[in-house]
């Protein structure tokens, strides 16, 4: 199906191509990871991939925009000796807009592309949908509704109760996702007072399986400048599972930017457990607080980072992070570890670049520790 449907693709855009501004290429990389326990030995994780992709831009009243993009990934781990081969559709998006108006811009996409919630943290995934904006002076307008039921949860993680039906076989090149019928519908005022912008939204994510696990999310958010270099996000987040529960999710965050080629964060997040009248917080993409290696998901903790980022000379970026959680569970909270982790990224060309880092992760329990370093390369042609 997804070859079929790539191959149309390809052929209508061919087709179309002297009568758009057509444009393809691709992309081929590979990342290697020494994983472990902190101490122990470390193991090789290996993920090679390549990508084709196509866009053109038509030349019709308001602006429509037609993008594709494919991939193949090989995957090795050596700590289980899993090969793993997986093709996806990443990306199938046609765009378009036209003006709304004196000032404003009215959009709308449809097919696959990535989507998130106002948090990145409860939905933050590819999806199959359509998606409508409407922009005017001091509001905006946004609305969502699609479906899981044909990613490939290869690369889309979709959070599922432990008695689920869903039995995937994940040694298959494309496996399919759950399917959820994901809804949501945001208003934001930008530059409501003193260039601050309040927005709303809410998400319901329709369980299609016979367990009906529906869950549904409501986020409040404040950000804006406090000087001209410093910017804050203020978000709370309401949740609930099969309407039965309620649960929350808060964030914020403070950045710093002292000269133009760095910035400096500092952000607190708390995932409610079963706290008072509180339930246990539960996302609906899977999304660990710690390293993507490393757990927990926000759900029962609360977690303290401080970042940074530097950019030496053109082309040259470092990175690095320090996190520190605290578990509440139920209604004591404890010490649940600390990360570390720095990163280097480096354009040696317009088409050629290169990156490397080292992470940390450690707990209480010595059996969580993590020790990640990694390396990648990516050629774009």
């Amino acid at each position: 199906m997804i070859k079929k449907t790539l191959r149309l693709c390809l052929l209508l855009l061919i087709a179309a191509a002297p009568l758009a501004a057509f444009d393809y290429g691709g992309r081929i990389g590979d990342t290697a990871e020494y994983r472990g326990t902190t101490g122990g030995s470390l193991s090789l994780y290996d993920s090679a991939s390549a990508h084709m992709w196509v866009s053109a831009l038509f030349p019709v009243p308001g602006k429509l925009r037609v993008a594709a993009d494919c991939s193949y990934e090989f995957r090795y781990d050596q700590a289980d000796g899993s090969l793993k081969h997986i093709l996806d559709l990443n990306l199938l998006k046609v765009s378009y807009s036209v003006p709304a108006g004196t000032a404003g811009t009215l959009g709308a996409s449809a097919g696959r592309f990535a989507v998130s919630d106002a948090t990145g943290i409860v939905f933050n995934q590819v999806c199959d949908g359509a998606y409508a904006k409407l922009s005017l002076q001091g509001l905006e307008l946004t609305g969502y509704g699609g479906t899981t039921a044909v990613l490939n949860a290869q690369n889309v993680a979709v959070l599922t109760p432990a008695d689920s039906s869903w039995n995937p076989d994940f040694r298959s090149v494309y496996v399919l996702c759950p399917a959820y019928i994901p809804a949501g519908l945001s208003l934001a005022f930008p530059s409501l007072f003193a260039n601050q912008t309040l927005s709303a939204e809410c998400w319901v994510f329709a369980d299609a399986s016979p367990e009906k696990y529906t869950r549904a999310y409501g986020t409040l958010a404040l950000s804006g400048p406090l000087y001209s270099s410093v910017f804050y996000t203020l978000s709370t987040t309401a949740g609930t599972e099969k309407w039965e529960t309620l649960s929350n999710l808060s964030k914020a965050s403070v950045s710093f930017y002292p000269v133009p080629q760095a910035v400096v964060g500092v952000s607190g997040t708390y995932a409610s457990g079963r706290n008072g009248f509180l339930s246990a917080f539960r996302g609906f993409t899977s999304y660990t607080s710690a390293s993507p290696y490393a757990e927990p998901e926000y759900s029962g903790l609360v977690k303290a980072e401080v970042t940074g980022s530097y950019t030496v000379i053109p082309g040259v970026c470092v990175t690095g992070r320090g996190s520190v959680f605290f578990a509440c569970p139920g209604e004591t909270v404890s010490y649940d570890g600390w990360q570390w982790n720095v990163s280097a990224v480096w354009n040696i060309f317009s088409d050629v670049q290169v990156s490397a880092g080292a992470y940390q992760f450690y707990a209480p329990q010595s059996d969580r520790n993590r020790t990640v370093l990694s390396a990648s390369a990516v050629c774009v042609f």
